[in-house]
């Protein structure tokens, strides 16, 4: 036997190097099988439960065939009813009504009063951006719904060309005609709605007839009267 090597201890081997590992080895076999064991009594408690892979696979294949927006709409109100049509009716009278407003404030000249009844540029004709993107939004509906998308895309066109002229800057400027601007936006309307009566821009619940819009109106023009009277009588006091 070689002499051993100057400063390092002798190590004794044991006599039989491999048994350790052989006693490593088959106590894992014996782990092995019974968890084996174990897991095939627990998939026999539980066969009753597992479902038939036959029927599983035809669900997964009738849930391919789902429409992507039933997959995606709320887990308690399940699919839409409604349709094309009237989700195209909808986005028509939201429309209508936001170009409604723009259209009030257009001939105002994008002014509105302050305390002392000086009538001063605001941003209340900003509504491009948001007339545009109900207007884009409408053009797939629409022709879904076997319609024509022509007044949709004049819509938002003109919507995004507006917005540069009636920033709070460019109305102090006194360049652009707003009176014009306004009949532009009532002509849409009407190529939109075919009419310019307000009762377009409700829902046939909504609707009222004739009187009870008379009777609306008079109100309004009475509140009006009022609202400068009361005006009227705080400039007389100061």
């Amino acid at each position: 036997m070689p002499p051993g090597l100057p400063g390092l201890p002798k190590i004794k081997l044991p006599e039989n190097p491999l048994s350790p590992l052989r006693k490593v080895v088959h106590k894992g076999h014996q782990q092995i099988e019974k968890a084996g064991r174990d897991i095939h009594s627990i998939a026999e408690e539980l066969r009753g439960n597992i479902p038939n892979k036959t029927s599983t696979i035809q669900d997964i294949e009738k849930a391919s065939e789902i429409e992507p927006q039933s997959r995606t709409a709320s887990p308690t109100g399940g699919a839409s009813k409604v349709t094309s049509e009237e989700t195209i009716a909808y986005q028509k009278r939201e429309i209508a009504k936001e170009l409604w407003q723009l259209e009030k404030h257009l001939a105002q000249g994008c002014r509105i009063p302050d305390k002392t009844g000086k009538r001063i540029p605001c941003d209340c004709c900003e509504k491009g951006s948001w007339i545009a993107g109900l207007a884009y939004e409408s053009i797939p509906i629409a022709e879904r719904a076997g319609q024509t998308s022509g007044v949709f895309e004049k819509i938002a066109s003109w919507s995004e060309a507006l917005e540069p002229m009636v920033t709070v800057a460019a109305v102090e400027g006194g360049q652009y005609d707003y009176k014009k601007l306004s009949g532009e936006a009532s002509a849409l309307r009407k190529e939109l709605m075919g009419t310019v009566a307000f009762n377009a821009l409700l829902t046939p619940k909504e609707q009222f007839t004739l009187e009870e819009a008379k009777e609306l109106a008079t109100e309004e023009a009475t509140k009006e009267v009022e609202r400068r009277w009361k005006s009227q009588e705080k400039k007389s006091t100061t």
